[in-house]
C-alpha cells in the first residue's frame, strides 16, 4: 500500500497479550541500491526518455557545501555522481540512484557558489 508519506511503515507486533499497532517514519536512503550508478551515455538516453510529467523540481535551502562535497556525501548514501560541468557560473551535478524495487530516479542538482540554496530537478522512472 502506498503510504503518505513514502517512507511511513505501519507495524503490527503480535505478542501473548495483544497486537500493537503503530507507524514509523524511516529514512529514505535505505532503499537506495549500491549498484545505483548509471553509465554516463545511459543516463543521457534514459533522462530523454522519460516524460516531462515524471519530472519534479524543488529547492534545498540553507546547505553550504560545495559540489564536491555534495556529491561526496550522497555516494554515502548511494545517490551517484554521472557528470559534473559549469554552466554560467552553476556547477551541475547529474546523479543516478536505484532503488530496491528496480525504480531509477535521476537527477539535476544546481549549485551556484555563495547560494546556500540548490535546485534539484528529479525524473523518475516507473
Amino acid at each position: 500500500m502506498k503510504m503518505d508519506p513514502l517512507n511511513n511503515l505501519q507495524v503490527a507486533v503480535k505478542n501473548n497479550i495483544d497486537v500493537f499497532y503503530f507507524s514509523t517514519l524511516y529514512p529514505l536512503h535505505i532503499l537506495f541500491v549500491e549498484d545505483g550508478k548509471m553509465e554516463r551515455q545511459t543516463f543521457l538516453a534514459t533522462w530523454k526518455d522519460i516524460p516531462n510529467e515524471n519530472e519534479t523540481q524543488f529547492q534545498i535551502k540553507d546547505c553550504s557545501l560545495n559540489a564536491d562535497s555534495v556529491s561526496s556525501k550522497l555516494q554515502g548514501s548511494n545517490i551517484f555522481t554521472i557528470a559534473k560541468r559549469n554552466v554560467e557560473g552553476q556547477d551541475m551535478l547529474y546523479q543516478s540512484l536505484k532503488l530496491t524495487n528496480g525504480i531509477w530516479v535521476l537527477a539535476e542538482l544546481r549549485i551556484q557558489p555563495s547560494n546556500p540554496s540548490f535546485t534539484v530537478k528529479k525524473r523518475e522512472t516507473t
